[in-house]
């Protein structure tokens, strides 16, 4: 196909080995090629053979007009290098909208290109490439480089064959016995508005049988506004896709003439019919491909493909496109489904929708975060039957209807996958699809609305994540891309994961994930900034704890609520201290973590004291993990505070404490009005519907006054205004009941998200704290305190509504 469309130019002079050559197309008159005389076109280019260390270098700040064929080869250890001499802009080469590569190379190997900027536009589209490789030579090519270029408004056809019409194409043309390469780099490019394609390592065609290219390397790449797709490797074995950012792309489907190759479906990043490939560190967003249009794509026919530390956001069709096995003539490999995919540590903010970007497309086949054509490809007999996808962080934010699992076959398909340690932020209304086969589903976080066929998980997670910036929306934030989702240190995602053996090692921020300690779900294997240490006691060891006075505690493998350990009290009198150093003063601090106790009624404490104010702690008298939230400010000059877990005096039974932490607030403004009744009136808070609620000078935690239920459908709501979209706060109130036994709720709704809520069933005041994002577009959220049913009053006091940093 290429040989047909690219002009030979024959080259007729040999140079002598290590031999600069300098080209000046602004200068009158054509020279010798010395840096005193350069040539003056690329014609002389192309009329040479260079050798092994020779540099053909263009003067920067000029342009050349027309394409580049230059002759030879290097040798290993001794490139040939194309790039430019001078100081100012990189020169530019214009094939001025001739048809093929403005640079192309024909069995050629050992080179490295860079430091160009190449353009090739036209009125209408033909066979363009910024660099072509083409191998037809029957054997294995060595070495092509290419690197920081600049290689925009290519002009091919967005579903013409893919390294023809490509910014940087490397290709192995049909021949017997098979061509390949090894040894392909393309690094640190700038491309923009190439049709169809950035980046592509392909045959000429589908239907290559088994000749594998090796040593493949792309890497930190800048595409945007590509035709099609943006970067795509076939019949390649260990490519490593890394590091590039590619958006806008999947605009164009434009075909070659009839009877020609022609795909109108594109995504960004993907692979066919190749082995070992890793993906990797790359950010994808806004492709806007109606037909499959995904960030990521696992192709036909491939073997062991790892995506891992990927960003992804609002592509059309979703995160990952997943295809079954089909049948392509002549290519064997097309019919066996892919196995040992992994797809772990990466994170998908609102992808199957453009909402957004500046350009959308339409949807032709649907999209889902993860979007399958089919069934599930899953190999018998493969060590890796069924693609594993663990540890990744999908949100969705509200008013999209985008499914986490969607299939174009159904909501039933066959095949089966393992889905573990992943963290769903569901905010939008889409659902699920089932497997006829055994699907795994362990240690997921579901969170925000929960559809009709979200997977049973018995270890799943269901409280709010505690996303830094969820959405993204707050762009003045620290957190900002993928760093969004890092979690707060008080999130219950922190080592609520399984184990999984042969990990990666790492997270998607370069955190170390053990493979024999519980990790978090999610992508983020953090502790989240805790500033305690320890703070689950997964050291098995108390240490840098203390014991407190009174009986000694003990850290066992027993009772944990997440990992292995926890802190084990005695009966009576027991606990054990944290001292924290290096805190800043008059400054507000969250204190959160988990107690029960052994013997119900019993009371264990989580508090705070040495900072420079008044000792604050709150108990927790329930023997299944409930959580305590205390806020506490430091003095003026104090930089310091003990953290404990102490088990009161007079019982008969132990107490545990478990995944503690504290982290700095950056503002403490309680958003709540009237937070404990002290006006004595109910105002701004509204009554509930059904029985009147009051405000009594009785039954108070704090103060004087307290909010006083019916027995029956009652309570008080408050909606509070001024709120950040898509920002974290903690809820925390305080309840109790006249009737033991009965129930009366602390909760929030109207924020963007799933109501929320936490009962209280004691006769003396619980703290029920808990944490919500808002929604996109939502900057309000009503509390309220109700008591649902029975035969005596509820009482709620104190509520505190404040914003994680």
């Amino acid at each position: 196909m290429a040989g047909a469309l690219l002009v030979p130019v024959t080259a007729t002079t040999a140079s002598a080995a290590n031999t600069s050559y300098y080209v000046d197309c602004s200068a009158a008159s054509n020279g010798t090629g010395t840096s005193a005389s350069p040539w003056n076109a690329v014609s002389s280019v192309n009329a040479t053979t260079f050798g092994a260390g020779d540099s053909i270098l263009f003067k920067a700040g000029t342009t050349c007009t027309g394409q580049l064929s230059p002759g030879g080869s290097g040798a290993s250890g001794s490139n040939i290098s194309m790039g430019s001499y001078g100081t100012g802009n990189k020169p530019i080469i214009n094939a001025a909208g001739a048809t093929g590569a403005v640079i192309h190379l024909l069995n050629q190997q050992y080179w490295d290109i860079g430091g160009l900027e190449l353009i090739n536009t036209a009125a209408s589209p033909a066979y363009r490439s910024g660099v072509l490789a083409e191998n037809s030579s029957g054997g294995i090519l060595h070495h092509v480089r290419v690197h920081d270029m600049y290689i925009h408004n290519i002009l091919g056809y967005g579903g013409g064959w893919y390294s023809t019409n490509a910014g940087v194409g490397v290709q192995t043309d049909h021949t017997t016995p098979v061509s390949t390469w090894d040894d392909v780099v393309v690094e640190n490019n700038i491309f923009d508005h190439v049709d169809r394609i950035a980046v592509a390592v392909t045959p000429d065609a589908d239907g290559q049988g088994t000749g594998l290219t090796t040593g493949t390397v792309i890497r930190n790449n800048t595409m945007t506004y590509d035709g099609a797709d943006d970067v795509l490797v076939v019949k390649n074995d260990g490519a490593l896709i890394d590091g590039n950012k590619a958006g806008y792309g999947g605009a164009k489907a434009t075909c070659p003439p009839s009877g020609q190759y022609c795909n109108g479906a594109s995504a960004g990043i993907w692979m066919s019919g190749s082995s070992n490939t890793v993906v990797q560190n790359n950010e994808v967003y806004c492709h806007i491909n109606g037909a499959d249009g995904t960030g990521f794509d696992v192709d036909w026919g491939n073997h062991n493909t790892t995506f891992q530390y990927n960003y992804s956001h609002q592509n059309l069709g979703g995160f990952l496109l997943v295809m079954p096995p089909f049948t392509i003539a002549n290519e064997p490999t097309s019919t066996v489904p892919s196995d040992g995919t992994v797809v772990r540590y990466n994170i998908s903010e609102n992808d199957g929708s453009n909402s957004g970007c500046p350009t959308s497309g339409t949807q032709t086949h649907g999209g889902g975060v993860l979007h399958f054509v089919g069934g599930v490809p899953n190999q018998s007999g493969s060590s890796s039957a069924v693609p594993l996808f663990y540890n990744n962080t999908f949100s969705v934010r509200d008013g999209l209807s985008t499914p986490i699992l969607y299939s174009r076959a159904g909501t039933s398909i066959s095949g089966a996958l393992s889905f573990k340690n992943n963290a769903v932020f569901n905010y939008g209304s889409g659902n699920y699809f089932t497997t006829t086969g055994t699907s795994t589903y362990s240690n997921n976080l579901f969170y925000g609305n929960h559809p009709s066929r979200e997977p049973t998980d018995a270890a799943k997670v269901t409280a709010d994540p505690e996303f830094r910036n969820a959405g993204n929306l707050n762009t003045s934030s620290a957190y900002t891309g993928k760093n969004a989702y890092k979690v707060h240190p008080s999130s219950p995602v922190i080592r609520a994961g399984a184990v999984i053996s042969s990990n990666g090692g790492f997270d998607a921020f370069g955190t170390a994930v053990s493979a024999t300690a519980a990790p978090n779900i999610g992508a983020d294997n953090s502790t989240g900034g805790n500033l305690l240490t320890n703070a689950g006691f997964e050291t098995g060891a108390l240490s840098p704890w203390t014991q407190a006075s009174g009986s000694a505690s003990s850290v066992p493998a027993a009772n944990a609520r997440t990992g292995s350990y926890a802190l084990t009290t005695a009966a009576s009198g027991s606990g054990a201290n944290q001292a924290l150093t290096g805190l800043s003063p008059s400054t507000t601090y969250l204190l959160t973590g988990w107690a029960k106790v052994a013997t119900a009624g019993e009371t264990l404490a989580i508090g705070v004291k040495n900072f420079g104010g008044t000792e604050t702690y709150t108990n927790i008298a329930t023997t299944a993990y409930s959580q305590a939230a205390v806020l506490f400010t430091t003095g003026s000059s104090s930089t310091t505070a003990t953290v404990y877990c102490w088990k009161n005096a007079g019982g008969t039974g132990a107490g545990y404490c478990d995944d503690l932490a504290v982290e700095p607030l950056t503002s403490a403004t309680n958003a709540v009005t009237n937070p404990g009744f002290e006006t004595g009136a109910l105002t701004p808070w509204i009554q509930s519907a059904g029985t009147a609620s009051s405000v009594v000078a009785s039954n108070a935690r704090t103060g004087t006054y307290s909010l006083q239920t019916g027995v029956s459908a009652s309570g008080g709501i408050q909606t509070v205004t001024g709120l950040t979209s898509s920002g974290t706060y903690l809820l925390a109130a305080w309840a109790k009941v006249a009737t033991a036994g009965e129930e009366v709720a602390v909760g929030v709704k109207s924020f963007g998200g799933t109501e929320t809520y936490l009962r209280a069933s004691t006769t003396s005041y619980t703290q029920q704290p808990i944490f919500f994002t808002t929604g996109n577009s939502t900057t309000s959220a009503s509390v309220y305190c109700y008591k649902n049913s029975g035969s005596a009053a509820g009482y709620c006091d104190d509520y505190t509504l404040v914003k994680l940093p």
